[in-house]
């Protein structure tokens, strides 16, 4: 019989322990696992891996060091497979007796925009106000929409409102310009106003449930109502600063680019960033994902010891199966022997 772990204590014995994580107590709880009770895993494409677990390698997480040193060496499938399993040991979760929990999606935005002002009906992308601080209260939604930011850089300017609040609630997004130029922006902090989720706003007015539980749906019904959805949306007092993005993105909140099927986003209250995670759950059509992949980010509604967001990329097929992904879940975390 298994003996059960602690994530503080496993954490204390890997020299990562602080009262950040000692206060979780018997909440969360690790049960050491054979890599045969991963289903799923000789089948996994671990390869398909391989760019996301190098990009956490690189920031040198010192708990990783022998398993990253692996990774220049690795040529192949077996290769991967032969270090994970010599190197990692698996352990299953279970938070608050349970051992599944919600598993959503998310993507890069996409909206349509330009560098200049060119049209009263564009909204701007603002940058953090000058001297801005985590943690400090600024203005509402409402308010910043209604009466502008003149403390902050305007970054662009989006055509669709809907669009844009999209790219507010995802954290990052790419805007495709009339020139065909693509700018992409990365999240860079909050007003500090709390977040409330457009689905539950819309439930609250009393919109049908299978609308407000849909992105790709909400969306649409916003654009079919624009003045009631402005109000709606400037219901959720939290607001997005961005900073215009070079190279590759979005980055995650463990300062890495995702990687689109592989980057997940994890409550960091419990879950390290940089660790690898063995994921069993389905997409929205009820096919099974058994796969390897990275806790490299975080949400503000992703709280919890198994609630995670799955990173789908950009585009519209990842829009519509982020936006209908709501499902069940489990994973393990691939620790240190």
């Amino acid at each position: 019989m298994h003996k059960l772990f602690t994530i503080s204590f496993f954490l204390f014995l890997t020299a990562c322990s602080s009262s950040h994580y000692l206060s979780k107590g018997s909440a969360f709880r690790l049960t050491p696992a054979e890599y045969s009770d991963l289903k799923g895993w000789k089948a996994d494409n671990l390869v398909a891996a391989l760019p996301a677990m190098k990009k956490s390698c690189a920031t040198n997480p010192k708990e990783y060091e022998k398993f990253c040193a692996g990774i220049s060496s690795v040529r192949s499938e077996t290769d991967l497979r032969t270090l994970i399993e010599g190197t990692l040991q698996p352990y299953k979760v279970t938070s608050k007796g349970s051992s599944k929990g919600k598993i959503t999606g998310y993507y890069e935005a996409e909206l349509t925009g330009t560098r200049h002002h060119e049209n009263g009906a564009q909204l701007p992308i603002y940058a953090p106000p000058a001297g801005y601080r985590q943690g400090k209260t600024y203005a509402t939604r409402k308010s910043i929409e209604n009466n502008g930011l003149s403390e902050s850089k305007i970054l662009a300017w989006a055509d669709n409102p809907v669009d844009l609040f999209i790219m507010h609630v995802q954290g990052s997004g790419r805007m495709i310009t009339p020139e065909g130029e693509i700018l992409q922006f990365g999240y860079a902090g909050n007003n500090g106003r709390p977040f409330s989720g457009l689905g539950a706003i819309l439930k609250e007015e009393g919109l049908d449930p299978s609308i407000a539980n849909s992105m790709p749906r909400i969306r649409e019904w916003c654009l079919d109502h624009p003045k009631e959805a402005t109000k709606l949306m400037q219901k959720n007092e939290r607001y997005i600063f961005f900073k215009e993005l070079n190279g590759d993105g979005p980055i995650g909140s463990a300062g890495v680019a995702l990687t689109p099927a592989r980057s997940l986003a994890v409550d960091s209250e419990y879950i390290p960033m940089h660790t690898p995670m063995w994921l069993e759950t389905t997409n929205p059509n009820g096919e099974s994902i058994q796969q390897l992949m990275m806790a490299q980010d975080t949400g503000s509604a992703i709280k919890g010891g198994i609630r995670a967001d799955f990173f789908w990329g950009y585009g519209a097929a990842a829009f519509q199966t982020a936006g209908h992904m709501n499902q069940q879940g489990s994973y393990y975390l691939l620790l240190p022997k």
